[in-house]
């Protein structure tokens, strides 16, 4: 935006007036890129995949998070945020919805998430949690989680680390379940925490996508072809000592959970699940530059006829493999490592809502799905060709990203990734990788 002077104003600049003027118009192409950005958020995005440890990354920002008694500092310490989201992507179509994350409703703490999108397409997600870790003097914490997914063209590409050109055929599914997590804390850094859950899934054919058969017409003996419900209970460990939710620089996270569902609590299906998560953060030059490891792995303790193929650890997508797309790997366990390189571009205020600051970065994924325990056992099996087997079994993908963190409140994070298959997909989403 440019401020046009006439030729009759003969009054001379005031001294820095030039500097302050670049420095406005600097700032606001900042503030319309940056809500360029935060418009088309959820455009040109693969579908995302289920989060299964969504419940315990919750639970993770909650345990930092300020008491009651902290009141925010100003537009910095703001800790809410309703952002609009409007885009356009070749499966969607024109796509449109919001979000709003609010980290201390009516000044008591508890933080309150809502995410709504629709596409033309029919593509409709809709994600809703709320949860308060300062119950019984800060001893007690509770989460409650809802979401609901539709996809008419959800794209499968068989079981395992299978080498195909695309997905080999695509189906309608329909996701609606949510969680309920009670959690103890014997200290404030970390929770144990029971939880309830329900999923109903419903698979039908669905619309078309190319020429690519039906998943249920294609694949009639595959597990869970039909769709079905599981009602598991778990248990977790939440350990988190980073120094803050949105833009987090240095610290520990540890999420460990047992899972478990069968035909006696309602569920349609009977497996046990087992997770671990790792993640480590190390700052330097007083947090300009981050450096972030992250392992994790999964497994499931039934045999793979028996596990509905939606409910098998995965890779692919936003939070694992970025550059695959979502549910590229199934099987029965699952090994992840996650490198970052985060550094600070840039910060400022946007308008009078939010203090803004940029992060770029760089990383590196690596990682392989595993169908059955004789296949890990022959993968690390301790001799000379160990170092030789996992660089050649294993998938890799890479890529630049933008981190765009809001005040207080919540995080954009963009990610474009890169791999043996893909060259560039784009994954646009809320919340840090790990």
């Amino acid at each position: 935006m440019t401020n046009r002077g006439t030729r009759s104003s003969r009054r001379k600049p005031a001294p820095g007036s030039a500097r302050a003027l670049g420095a406005r118009s600097w700032r606001a192409l900042l503030a319309a890129l940056t809500g360029s950005l935060l418009l088309a958020l959820s455009a040109f995005s693969p579908a995302a995949a289920f989060d299964r440890l969504g419940a315990e990354e919750t639970i993770a920002d909650l345990l930092p998070a300020r008491f009651p008694d902290s009141p925010p500092n100003g537009m910095q310490g703001r800790r809410w945020a309703l952002l609009p989201q409007l885009g356009y992507g070749p499966d969607t179509s024109v796509l449109a919805g919001a979000k709003f994350v609010d980290r201390d409703l009516f000044d008591s703490g508890t933080t309150i998430d809502l995410d709504g999108t629709y596409a033309l397409n029919e593509q409709q997600s809709l994600e809703f949690s709320v949860g308060s870790p300062h119950l019984l003097d800060n001893r007690l914490l509770m989460l409650l989680r809802a979401r609901y997914d539709f996809d008419p063209q959800r794209e499968f590409f068989g079981l395992g680390d299978v080498n195909v050109d695309g997905p080999v055929s695509t189906h309608e599914f329909q996701d609606l379940g949510g969680e309920l997590s009670i959690g103890w804390r014997p200290f404030r850094r970390i929770s144990l925490n029971f939880e309830v859950g329900i999923r109903q899934i419903d698979i039908r054919n669905g619309k078309r996508k190319d020429d690519l058969p039906f998943t249920p017409v294609a694949f009639p003996d595959l597990p869970g072809i039909d769709g079905g419900v599981v009602n598991p209970i778990a248990l977790s460990l939440v350990w988190n000592t980073r120094d803050d939710i949105v833009r987090p620089t240095r610290g520990w996270r540890l999420l460990v959970k047992a899972l478990h569902t069968d035909k006696s609590l309602f569920s349609d299906f009977e497996f046990s699940r087992f997770f671990v998560d790792a993640g480590y953060l190390r700052a330097f030059n007083q947090g300009h530059q981050i450096i972030g490891l992250r392992a994790n792995g999964e497994w499931i303790e039934a045999p793979i006829s028996q596990v509905p193929f939606w409910e098998l650890a995965e890779l692919g997508g936003s939070d694992t493999l970025r550059g695959f797309f979502p549910h590229r790997f199934a099987g029965k366990g699952r090994v992840l490592l996650n490198l970052e390189f985060r550094f600070r571009l840039l910060e400022f205020d946007f308008s009078d809502l939010w203090h803004v600051k940029l992060d770029g970065v760089v990383f590196g994924d690596t990682g392989r799905v595993y169908l059955d325990s004789n296949e890990v056992r022959d993968e690390f099996h301790l001799n000379q060709d160990l170092l030789d087997r996992i660089i050649g079994d294993f998938q890799y993908s890479y890529g630049p990203g933008l981190r765009i963190a809001l005040s207080d409140a919540l995080v954009a994070r963009i990610d474009a990734g890169f791999s043996k298959e893909e060259t560039g997909l784009v994954y646009l989403s809320f919340g840090q990788t790990f």
